[in-house]
Parts: C-alpha cells; sequence; structure tokens
C-alpha cells in the first residue's frame, strides 16, 4: 500500500473520529469508567481464585454484600450512560449540560415501562406470580436499557439544545440572577422534550413491541451483542481495533466507539450474571481484555533474547511495562505503528486468541469465565486465572503467550535481520 492511500485512510479514519456525535459517545462511556472501574475493584476482592477465602465469602455473608456495589452499577448502567451522554451533549453545543443531562434522563424515565412482573410467596409456602403496576423492573435500567438510554441522551439533549438556540424559552429579566433565570429558561424546552416522548411512549403502545425498550432491544441490541457472542465476531472486533493502530490511530478507542454501547452492554449482563452466580451469557465479551494485548508481550520477550542490541535494551526498558498491558513503548519504540512488517501479526495475534480461548472454554478444556470485570493491567494468565477462578486459566494465559511469540516469531526474525544490519554498517561507519 503506498504511502498516499495511507495518509488518505488515516484521514478518513481520523475525521470520522473526530465527528461531533462519535465524541459524544465516546466521552460519555469514559465518564461511566470511574463507576465500572469502582465496581472492579469489588469483583477482583470477590474472585480471588482462593478456596479458603471462597468458603470464607459463602459462611460470613461477605459474598452478598461484595455483590452490592456490583449490581448497583450493573443493574443502574443505563442511568449513568443517558445521564453521560446528555450531559456530552449539552457541553458539545456550548450548553449549560447539567439541564440538558437531566432532561436526558426524564425523557429516558417516561420510555421506561413502570411495571414489573414479581413473585410473592404466600404463608402456605406458594409462590404467586403477576404484573405489578408502579414498579419499575431493573432489566431497562441496566444492561438492556444501554441502546434505548444512547438513544433518548442523544435526541432528547439535541432537542432540548435545538429549542434553546431557537430562544424557544422563557426570556427572564437582566437583574434576575443567572441561576434563577437559568431554571426559568429550562421549562418550556424541557416541557416541550418530555410531551414528545410521552407522544412515543403512547404510539408503542399500540404496536405489538408494547414499549420503546423492548423495541430497541428486539431489533438492535439483541442482535448487535450477538456479534461478539461468538469466536469469529470477538476476533474480528480485536482485530479490527489492531489494524487501525498501524495507522497510528487509537484503533481500541475508535472500535470501542463503534460497539461501545454493544460490549458495555455484554459486559453490565456478564457482572450481573457473576453477582448471581451464574454463567455468563456473553463469554466472548469477557475475553477481550485479557487477550488483546498479549501479543505485545509476546514481542517484548522476542526482543529480551534478540542479536540486536537496540531490540534488547528496548526489551529489557518495555519488559515491565508490557506484562501489565501498558504497550506504548513498543507501540512507539520498536515501532508497530506504520510498520508493515510487524502488521500480519500485531493483527492476527489477538484475533486467533481470543477465538482459541473461547473454543477451549466451551469445550471444557478450560474453566469459563466467571463474568467478573478485571482491571487491564493484570498480566493475562494471572486475569484468566482470575476471570475464571481456576488454574486452568493460569495455564492457558501462559500458553497464550508463547502462542504470542510463535505467531511474532518469522516477522521479528525478519526486522531483527535489518536491525543487525543496520548496526554493523553504523560500525562500520564508525570505524572509518
Amino acid at each position: 500500500m503506498s504511502k498516499i492511500n495511507i495518509d488518505k485512510m488515516t484521514e478518513k479514519v481520523m475525521k470520522f473520529a473526530q465527528l461531533r456525535y462519535i465524541k459524544i459517545i465516546m466521552n460519555a462511556f469514559m465518564g461511566i469508567a470511574a463507576f465500572s472501574i469502582g465496581s472492579s475493584i469489588f469483583s477482583l476482592v470477590k474472585s480471588i481464585p482462593i478456596p479458603v477465602w471462597q468458603t470464607f465469602l459463602t459462611n460470613s455473608g461477605l459474598g452478598d454484600l461484595l455483590s452490592i456495589p456490583i449490581n448497583m452499577v450493573s443493574n443502574l448502567y443505563a442511568i449513568m450512560v443517558v445521564i453521560c451522554v446528555g450531559y456530552e451533549v449539552g457541553k458539545a453545543f456550548n450548553q449549560r449540560p447539567l439541564p440538558a443531562a437531566m432532561v436526558s434522563f426524564g425523557a429516558f424515565m417516561i420510555l421506561t415501562p413502570f411495571e414489573a412482573t414479581v413473585s410473592l410467596a404466600t404463608e402456605a409456602g406458594e409462590t404467586i406470580s403477576g404484573v405489578a403496576s408502579n414498579v419499575i423492573s431493573l432489566s431497562p435500567l441496566g444492561s438492556q436499557g444501554i441502546f434505548l438510554a444512547m438513544f433518548c441522551g442523544l435526541l432528547a439533549g439535541r432537542l432540548y439544545v435545538f429549542l434553546l438556540q431557537k430562544n424557544i424559552k422563557l426570556k427572564m429579566p437582566a437583574s434576575i440572577p443567572p441561576s434563577v433565570a437559568g431554571m426559568f429558561e429550562t421549562m418550556i424546552p424541557a416541557g416541550i422534550v418530555f410531551i414528545l416522548f410521552m407522544i412515543l411512549r403512547l404510539l408503542f403502545a399500540q404496536t405489538s413491541y408494547g414499549t420503546v425498550q423492548n423495541f430497541i432491544y428486539g431489533i438492535l441490541q439483541a442482535p448487535l451483542m450477538g456479534i461478539g457472542a461468538n469466536p469469529i465476531g470477538a476476533a474480528l472486533y480485536l482485530m479490527a481495533g489492531k489494524f487501525l493502530w498501524m495507522f497510528g490511530i487509537h484503533g481500541d478507542m475508535l472500535a470501542y466507539a463503534a460497539l461501545g454501547s454493544v460490549r458495555s452492554a455484554a459486559t453490565q449482563a456478564n457482572m450481573a450474571a457473576f453477582a448471581a452466580g451464574e454463567a455468563v451469557p456473553y463469554l466472548e465479551w469477557t475475553l477481550l481484555t485479557p487477550v488483546t494485548n498479549v501479543g505485545i508481550l509476546g514481542l517484548t520477550i522476542l526482543l529480551l533474547f534478540s542479536k540486536s542490541k537496540q531490540y534488547k535494551s528496548l526489551g529489557r526498558l518495555a519488559i515491565p511495562t508490557s506484562i501489565f498491558n501498558i504497550t506504548e513503548p513498543i507501540m512507539f519504540g520498536f515501532p508497530i505503528i506504520l510498520n508493515p512488517i510487524m502488521a500480519v501479526p500485531f493483527v492476527l495475534t489477538p484475533g486467533i486468541c481470543v477465538a482459541l480461548t473461547s473454543i477451549v472454554m466451551r469445550l471444557g478444556l478450560v474453566a469459563p469465565s466467571t463474568g467478573v470485570a478485571l482491571s487491564n493491567v493484570i498480566p493475562t494468565p494471572i486475569y484468566l486465572w482470575m476471570a475464571n477462578n481456576s488454574i486452568s486459566g493460569l495455564i492457558w494465559g501462559l500458553i497464550l503467550v508463547v502462542l504470542s511469540m510463535a505467531i511474532f516469531f518469522p516477522f521479528f526474525k525478519i526486522a531483527e535481520r535489518a536491525a543487525l544490519k543496520e548496526e554493523a554498517e553504523a560500525e562500520a561507519a564508525a570505524e572509518a
């Protein structure tokens, strides 16, 4: 591929990444990261794969207590999404972001069904199930409501901003304090947005779907979540991000922007299953984090044994960071970016690793992941060990490191020969 073509592709991808609504979604999900990280700490403590510790958690009731913050995030994730998206919409259009966030949240709740199926136990021990009104199920507020939350955040937030820009608001005298004036200015645009969303709710109530929640989840969210719920889909997701990295674009972040809501929904569903002690519904989505950078670790180990002085030095400098999945020293120091020799193993390695991991777990050769959310700086073998609460995860993680070394090896030797030639020429020039 010529340099001109590369530059054109890079320019187009960068333009996509800078689109206003793409940036809004990216910033919104990054804003929620603190909540996910916070709950992952409790997941980490709960998932420590030590039998004595697990027995203690069960017998003491501490395990149930640790599940509370995990459930809080997974069951209310859609609310966080709609607030953050609405906030970012307001900020992107130079309007006060907090009112935009609150209007978006209100629109989301208008579309949320206020009824749920409940089960009650009688004194005789019989269980009676029925639909209760004025009760909100947690499902629409968690992973199943993420797409609707994005829709409400973008549409309601944008409508609110549009009405403000058209001056459809109460105009207060200049003598009124800005904080008070802002409150009254919000009333008319917020009321119009709420009326439009109430109409939308009534319209969907007349359809077979019943609610906007059911429509979006059935038509859009559930099929998209299935993309990564298989070895091929998960592999393509990772490989797409790595391919963009080859052009100096943060491909992982861009791929997350494209399917971030899908991944978040799957992650929160898996976390909810983990908290309930159930099997994860989306196995492959639990495998993306531990394998995405295992190739860089394999390459770094190869550098440690390189005949090239510069490569060996780079390996020594980068091994502490590569172990903990911090890839910048190799990405920019080797470099990986814009390096056609390393493009093939860099793109293929995470895809092969996630596909094989999915297969061995589905075949029962390695214990499946529990759905626990862990930090992405945990080394791959240890991550898999903690993620499936089995020594088989640790062993398989070590196998993946060796496999990544094998994939990179022939391409690394090509790069090494070029580096050795440059070093020999430099030494000859210095002696001359």
